[in-house]
């Protein structure tokens, strides 16, 4: 009788703990998870620069005459138009050379003319018309150089743009040649920056190029890419970009440049990097089965990031595979989940 009692027992607990196994089973709710799938991996490609902005062009201007200014019209920092004037030097003994000039070329014009008619008639030596050809046209030469050294005397800006620097002061006395004033384009500038070798190619098929400086965002094109790399074993690449503001941005500040380089078509696919998990040290995926409501892991070989968060994937997935995109460190092999739009 009490080995009946104990046996009833037994199989009681047994019951008991089967009943609370399937229970327990039972009661765990699938995980949710938030699938997605492959995409032709995309072919625009973000990547930023730090460059220095610089000034599109410079000139030192000189007088091509010589002689005492008698007015100095432009300072350091002020912004000039093109054809402004800028300094003068004193006119008066080019104004006398042009004036004897002058007369010299309508005195050998006028002989020139009047002998020219002899000469059809043929009333005059070839010689002696030939001398007074000479000397008309050397009347004509002198004539043409005094009005050039009389324009000369007043120095103008060749473009617009701001006096960098200035070397004279007024009613002193200067050679011609003599650097007088600096000028820097600051309406049109470029900023100077180096990319690698790996991207150079991709510079030919640039997409967009922005530029932040002193808090601005201005749209840029780009200009050149050095076919000679530099020490640092960067290409130097220049983007040009019209100044918005002449008092806020000048050559010497940083800029940052953000490049969107476009390539072709790639047969690889992209998923989020959240995607990806590794076991191993190799990478991993969870692909999720619909039928079953469950997910197996699957190794795929990965290359390089992307932009907006992705990464490329060579090999291991489908297009039409449904892989879970988030939360794939807590999952295991079979697992029951359900899918969701959002986590």
């Amino acid at each position: 009788m009490k080995v009946v009692i104990f046996l009833s027992a037994v199989v009681g607990l047994l019951l008991l703990n089967y009943g609370c196994g399937q229970t327990d089973k039972e009661s765990v709710s699938p995980r949710n998870v938030k699938v997605v799938s492959p995409h032709s991996a995309g072919t625009t490609i973000t990547r930023e620069f730090n460059g220095v902005v610089e000034e599109s062009r410079n000139a030192n201007l000189s007088f091509r005459v010589g002689g005492p200014l008698v007015g100095v019209f432009a300072e350091e920092g002020d912004f000039v138009r093109e054809g402004e004037l800028l300094a003068s030097i004193d006119p008066r003994d080019y104004q006398v050379q042009l004036q004897a000039a002058k007369a010299q070329y309508h005195q050998a014009k006028a002989e020139y003319e009047r002998f020219k008619e002899l000469y059809k008639q043929d009333k005059l030596p070839v010689n002696t018309f030939e001398k007074l050809e000479t000397a008309f046209t050397a009347a004509k030469s002198s004539y043409e150089n005094a009005q050039n050294a009389l324009a000369d005397t007043r120095l103008k800006a060749p473009f617009s743009g701001t006096v960098f620097q200035k070397n004279i002061s007024n009613h002193e006395t200067i050679a011609a040649g003599i650097v007088v004033y600096t000028i820097i384009d600051i309406e049109d500038l470029e900023i100077v920056f180096g990319v690698p070798e790996s991207i150079v190619a991709e510079m030919a098929n640039t997409k967009e190029v922005t530029v932040d400086i002193s808090g601005k965002t201005i749209a840029a094109k780009v200009k050149s890419v050095s076919n000679k790399s530099g020490e640092d074993n960067l290409f130097e690449t220049r983007i040009s970009v019209q100044n918005p503001d002449y008092n806020e941005i000048r050559p010497g500040m940083n800029a940052k440049v953000t490049v969107e380089t476009h390539r072709e078509a790639l047969k690889a696919t992209s998923l989020p990097v959240e995607a990806i998990f590794y076991n191993n040290k190799k990478p991993f995926v969870w692909i999720y089965d619909e039928t079953t409501g469950t997910v197996k892991s699957r190794s795929v070989q990965i290359g390089r990031v992307l932009s907006g968060g992705y990464i490329e994937v060579t090999d291991g997935v489908n297009k039409s595979d449904k892989i879970v995109s988030a939360g794939v460190h807590s999952l295991y092999e079979d697992q029951r989940v359900e899918k969701v739009n959002k986590l």
